[in-house]
């Protein structure tokens, strides 16, 4: 392989999506010389290049259990109109959810890393891990210009699949114990012009149609609307074969503007993202359901006869790959029973959610409404590498208590302890492992975090 330069840094990140964003951001913040490598050309990750959107969910019940710089970051998306901020799910699956403007989004996550000083390489990815005994050393990537080994002291994977982990050979896991299949992936899509309030009228007239909120007896009530429901409407179409998924109904959630939805209705079951072709095939099936979605809802739901599509994602959306096996494993037990550890660093309220990998099936095992658990920092310690943190989806856990920490919110408050935890590393000279812990929390409390 042939290698044209060399970068060097103090703190590199791989992956620009919500939790490498914030942990750059908080590895940043005191001077630290830190790079963002981002395959693509924008930051944010699965909500901006895959629209998996609202945000889900910055709350437990009334209580706001990630704050810090995620907070600060959709307030700054505020200032420039990209969100209305957390409103109430009307589904009652989640406290909140929070509608993003996925372009102002881009630009906004953007202009907060290169004003704390973060050099992001965009259109750069990760080829090799190069490691003396147990520290990587330097990262091998390819960039539009050639090849180049970027250094640094210590690395953060964000990348959603534990590419760096995995390149470096940790232990990993994929998908669930027993027969290593995945969640299904989906391919999320835009559309507007929706009649919103023809939605609302027919759900009021056919409420057993509909799954909504204990807390609200009609979608009026709430600021934007959220659909999980017009089961007959599928079985209908199903039966005159218009439409062919293994989902039993329709699911979309309103956005930032009024009348406009992300459609999560797709299902590829049966393929990994960590498959090179059966990637290329989920994306080739992906797209045609979306065809097949947007016709069903033009031609059988009320209140979509003059819609658009708008938008369909740039890449389909993964609800499950690797993660590594590292210093603990989070299980369901400490989700469900909202388990606080002794270095809890991030508070998690989503409930597990299993979409079956072989059909339509969702699994949602819910903790009560204002419960919420800790993810402790061991989880985001890979077993054998003395410079590597590994933050988002990609943690230790089990496939159960995966389907839980793999919302963005959570990814994101994740990522401001990897980042404030690679400054910690970096001033005292020390393996991730062996930081002060108690140092830690109380850095991420100074940083307005919530963890416990």
């Amino acid at each position: 392989m042939d290698i044209k330069g060399f970068k060097e840094y103090e703190i590199v990140i791989i992956g620009g999506g919500p939790s490498g964003l914030i942990a750059a951001k908080a590895a940043a913040t005191g001077g630290a010389k830190v790079c963002l490598i981002e395959r693509g050309g924008y930051l944010g990750g699965c909500a901006t290049k895959s629209l998996v959107i609202p945000l889900m969910t910055f709350h437990a019940g009334e209580k706001q259990i990630i704050k810090g710089y995620a907070e600060e970051l959709i307030e700054k998306i505020k200032e420039e109109g990209g969100t209305i901020g957390h409103i109430m799910d009307p589904l009652g699956v989640a406290a909140t959810v929070t509608p993003v403007d996925t372009e102002i989004y881009k630009y906004v996550a953007q202009e907060y890393l290169l004003n704390a000083g973060v050099e992001i390489l965009y259109h750069t990815e990760a080829l090799k891990v190069n490691k003396e005994q147990d520290s990587v050393t330097t990262i091998t990537a390819k960039t539009r210009s050639g090849i180049y080994d970027i250094k640094a002291k210590y690395f953060i994977d964000a990348t959603g699949d534990a590419e760096i982990a995995y390149l470096a050979g940790c232990e990993m896991k994929v998908g669930r114990e027993v027969d290593g299949k995945c969640q299904p992936m989906t391919f999320m899509f835009k559309m507007d012009n929706v009649d919103v309030d023809k939605i609302i009228d027919y759900s009021d007239k056919h409420p057993n149609e509909f799954v909504i909120s204990n807390e609200i007896s009609s979608l009026s009530e709430v600021k934007r609307i959220a659909i999980s429901g017009f089961f007959s409407k599928v079985e209908e179409a199903n039966k005159n074969n218009d439409l062919n998924l293994n989902r039993d109904r329709v699911l979309f959630f309103e956005l930032n503007r009024r009348g406009e939805v992300a459609i999560n209705m797709s299902r590829v079951i049966n393929k990994k993202s960590i498959e090179g072709f059966e990637l290329s095939e989920a994306t080739i099936e992906g797209r045609r359901q979306v065809i097949e979605i947007y016709k069903f809802l033009k031609k059988y739901v009320p209140g979509f006869e003059n819609s658009r599509l708008l938008q369909s994602a740039d890449e389909i959306g993964v609800r499950e790959s690797r993660r590594i096996v590292g210093e603990y494993v989070i299980t369901e037990n400490d989700i469900i029973q909202g388990k606080i550890f002794s270095d809890t660093v991030a508070l998690g309220s989503w409930p597990i959610d299993i979409h079956d990998p072989d059909g339509k099936d969702i699994t949602i095992k819910e903790m009560k409404m204002g419960d919420y658990y800790g993810i402790p920092y061991r989880c985001l310690i890979p077993r054998g590498i003395k410079n590597l943190l590994v933050t988002g989806r990609a943690i230790s856990s089990t496939h159960e208590a995966f389907a839980s920490v793999r919302v963005s919110p959570i990814c994101m408050a994740l990522g401001q302890a990897a980042g404030i935890a690679s400054k910690i590393a970096l001033i005292n000279k020390l393996p991730y492992k062996d930081i002060d812990i108690n140092e830690l929390m109380i850095e991420l409390k100074k940083s307005n975090q919530v963890i416990s």
